[in-house]
């Protein structure tokens, strides 16, 4: 262990030491959240820890309109350290900021096509990554998160953090050394292709919340669908093992966790 990652360590035992989040704020999260429910006593502990380790690395920034409670802060915590009960902390490293708005909020996109041309749009989003580091929610959509129906703005952003990790947003996060990354590759791009095929076929007139299925907007590009397929993995896993089963085997080994079988 070098002396970085020496006083990294030593500053998180210190905040599980001094600062653990509070039996009753706790107690709150796993209840309030479908998601936490199933967890093993074991399971509750460590994403104890990891969320009070979370809230000592991370500054959250309310912006106008948004007011943060301490739960919302512990509900944001735990929904994000979930994807890391089978990793660690470290895969959040690389960035310590949350900005929180008070709902969906509208942003200007700019395409070029093959052709050259240029197209600028309004989009509405709920959350999004952006390149300088921070990541952005919606605290409408926090609060929508973690019902265990498919929709989690919490877990589709650490998705995508955790996919750039190696410093592009492909829908392929560092792999850990036992994986195959052909096996990879070859789920994702059949379940996506599969997807775009369906979408295509039949659009979904339906918001992304009351998808019965898997998200559409899985099919808007890799990157998106990694990150939908997380939320599902975490929110809906039966749904899809069903659905991709492969992907589900592939997120299964990437997170170190069966979610099906916890």
């Amino acid at each position: 262990m070098g002396p970085l990652a020496f006083l990294r360590e030593a500053r998180r035992r210190r905040a599980l030491e001094r600062s653990p989040i509070p039996e009753d704020l706790w107690d709150w999260a796993l209840r309030e959240h479908r998601i936490f429910r199933t967890l093993s006593p074991e399971d509750a502990v460590r994403l104890r820890e990891l969320s009070t380790v979370f809230l000592a690395e991370k500054e959250f920034r309310p912006l106008p309109g948004a007011v943060l409670e301490d739960r919302t802060r512990v509900s944001i915590a735990a929904q994000a350290c979930l994807p890391l009960l089978g990793l660690d902390m470290d895969w959040y490293s690389d960035w310590t900021t949350v900005l929180v708005t008070p709902r969906e909020y509208e942003v200007t996109r700019r395409d070029v096509d093959e052709a050259g041309v240029v197209t600028e749009y309004d989009d509405e989003l709920a959350g999004e990554v952006l390149h300088l580091g921070p990541v952005v929610l919606s605290l409408e959509d926090v609060e929508d998160s973690g019902w265990g129906d498919g929709y989690n703005v919490v877990i589709h952003e650490m998705a995508h953090k955790l996919d750039g990790r190696d410093g592009s947003f492909d829908g392929r996060p560092p792999l850990h050394r036992d994986m195959d990354g052909e096996a990879w590759r070859r789920a994702f791009t059949e379940a996506y292709e599969d997807l775009r095929a369906k979408v295509a076929r039949a659009p979904l007139r339906r918001s992304r919340r009351r998808a019965p299925r898997i998200d559409p907007y899985a099919a808007e590009s890799p990157d998106e669908f990694f990150a939908v397929a997380c939320e599902y993995f975490f929110e809906k896993p039966a749904l899809l093992r069903s659905e991709y089963p492969e992907v589900y085997a592939q997120l299964a080994l990437f997170f170190r966790r069966d979610p099906v079988t916890a």
